[in-house]
Parts: C-alpha cells; sequence; structure tokens
C-alpha cells in the first residue's frame, strides 16, 4: 500500500510540477544579481580610479609647467602653486596627493653624473629620494653636459568608494614629469643658482 501512494505521488508530482515554470525566471534573476552588482560596483570603481588617475596627471603636468615658464621660483611661490594643483584635484581629496619638485643638474664635463640642486615637496613628497646634493639616475638623453631638468613626481593614495570594504590599503597612482627650464638653463630656487653663473 505505501508503495502504491508513493508511486502515486511521483506521477502527481511529474505532471504538476515537472512542468511548471512559474518560478524559473525568479530563480535565474537571483543568481544573476550577484554577478551584475559585481560588474556595476566594478565598472563604478574603474572609472573613479581613471578619473582620479587622470586629476593626477593634469596636476603633476601644470605643476612643473608653471614652474619652467619661469627663472627663479621661492618656498612661497610654490606653495601657492600647491593651491592651484589642490583645485585641479577638486572634488576628490588633494591631502591623500604627495608630490615632489626638483631641479637636478649634469655636470659640465658628463651627463651622465646628475645631482639634485633643489627640491620642494609636498604633503610629504612622493620622492624623498629627491635631497639636495644627493646623486639622480636620469634615463638616458634627458639631460646634456652642463644643462638641468625639472622633475616634478607626484603619488596620490587612492581609496575605492566601495571596494574599501573587500580590499585592505590604498592604490598608490603615480606620475613622473621631466621637463626642461625655459627660460634659463636652470632654475633659482630662493635665490639658489644651481649652475653658478
Amino acid at each position: 500500500m505505501f508503495a502504491v501512494l508513493k508511486t502515486k505521488l511521483r506521477a502527481v508530482a511529474r505532471t504538476r510540477f515537472g512542468r511548471d515554470e512559474k518560478g524559473v525566471a525568479a530563480v535565474e534573476f537571483a543568481l544573476l544579481i550577484p554577478i551584475i552588482l559585481a560588474l556595476f560596483i566594478g565598472t563604478i570603481e574603474m572609472s573613479q580610479a581613471i578619473t582620479i588617475d587622470r586629476r593626477v596627471t593634469q596636476a603633476t603636468s601644470a605643476t612643473a609647467d608653471l614652474i619652467a615658464r619661469t627663472r627663479s621660483t621661492t618656498t612661497n611661490e610654490l606653495d601657492g602653486i600647491m593651491e592651484i594643483v589642490e583645485q585641479i584635484l577638486r572634488p576628490y581629496d588633494p591631502n591623500l596627493l604627495s608630490l615632489t619638485i626638483a631641479n637636478v643638474i649634469a655636470a659640465p664635463d658628463d651627463e651622465t653624473d646628475t645631482t639634485v640642486c633643489w627640491a620642494y615637496q609636498h604633503n610629504g613628497g612622493a620622492d624623498t629620494s629627491l635631497q639636495p646634493g644627493s646623486a639622480y639616475s636620469l634615463p638616458p638623453g634627458i639631460v646634456e653636459k652642463g644643462d638641468s631638468v625639472l622633475i616634478a613626481e607626484a603619488k596620490y593614495d587612492y581609496t575605492g568608494l566601495l571596494f574599501e570594504y573587500f580590499v585592505e590599503g590604498a592604490i598608490e597612482l603615480t606620475e613622473k614629469f621631466y621637463l626642461k627650464p625655459r627660460l634659463s638653463l636652470a632654475i633659482q630656487f630662493n635665490g639658489q643658482d644651481c649652475l653658478g653663473s
């Protein structure tokens, strides 16, 4: 008797529920929603990171360009340029940007013998190895003998809007520009002449 009842229940289940497709769409949607959400959040995070990276590039480039157009500069003038840079970064947090500006000079008889004449650090600096009097290696062909180059290097610690809950730490966005001074061989800083001319 129990076997007959079991067989009848199976037959009813196959005919009634085996062909019923009413909940299939809901089940498929429930399976896809985490994937769709991950793609959506990933797209937002990626576009945010790309936007901030572009702002860091613009800020670094603008800084180097403004300084390369002068014959001399001072700490106060560079502080003023940093206020402009902070506006370029808005609405993103400008306190996360570290920036180093330095004038690197080549020896009169050897373009590979390069030293830092002066350096300015903003928010702790992006490259603390750029200290006055220290040797600094440049890529080949950047400077000639007795010449100088202005270096602007930036670092921005980006934390995601939503991924900060899943990823520990910040993603470091970096940028570096080399520019030749336009009006002189080297840029004076606080009255210091790099080439002694």
